[in-house]
């Protein structure tokens, strides 16, 4: 499950990243295709989708609960990729898959901590991410940011604030298939790797 999420060693002094803002060029319809397979007609308050090059496409996306109700943690794994070259005897082209039920695994997540990471990611995609850059044409793997009804795509961001980004998304996804005893702990990791968040992104400001 986490294997599509092994982050890169080694962040740079300079860490710059590449995503801009919403979709790639000639993605936007397959993204949101696969959104709609996870999600339905809900809208999440935060979500990552992994556009992956090739095998099934991933996401995590927060739901929000009423008023300060825990909200919804839930993990998406396409049964099939959505993403299918159809050779058909009148020519190739382009099918997405839609018509699956995806995997999934969902956990309920206390509103002050999902809160929290909505801010930070918040916080480090618009610091690392300049208004005006749109989103590039991408060669591979895409790794879509929903955040606030914001979007935020681009190729894999490997150091500083999108390295702990990421490990905060291997940390979600296993709390996501995690028995509720075991659930206290998971949230403490999380919590603690967002305040070292939390202290790049001041020092970054700084």
């Amino acid at each position: 499950m986490l294997a599509a999420l092994v982050v890169a060693p080694g962040a740079s002094a300079a860490c710059t990243t590449d995503i801009g803002r919403g979709w790639p060029p000639a993605v936007g319809n397959y993204g949101q295709a696969v959104e709609t397979l996870f999600n339905g007609k809900a809208q999440p308050a935060l979500a990552l989708t992994i556009l992956p090059k090739g095998g099934v496409e991933t996401g995590v996306a927060l739901l929000p609960g009423s008023q300060d109700q825990a909200w919804t943690l839930r993990y998406s794994e396409a049964d099939k990729r959505v993403y299918n070259w159809n050779n058909s005897a009148r020519g190739g082209g382009v099918e997405l898959r839609v018509d699956q039920e995806p995997d999934q695994y969902q956990v309920a997540i206390p509103a002050a901590l999902a809160q929290r990471l909505l801010r930070s990611w918040q916080a480090a995609l618009d610091s690392g991410v300049p208004a005006g850059r749109k989103a590039p044409v991408t060669d591979g793997e895409v790794l879509s940011f929903q955040v606030a009804g914001e979007r935020y795509s681009g190729p894999r961001w490997e150091c500083g604030a999108g390295k702990l980004m990421m490990k905060q998304v291997a940390l979600l996804i296993e709390a996501s298939d995690t028995k509720e005893k075991k659930l206290d702990r998971r949230w403490q990791d999380l919590d603690e790797s967002l305040d070292e968040l939390q202290q790049l992104l001041a020092g970054n400001a700084g």
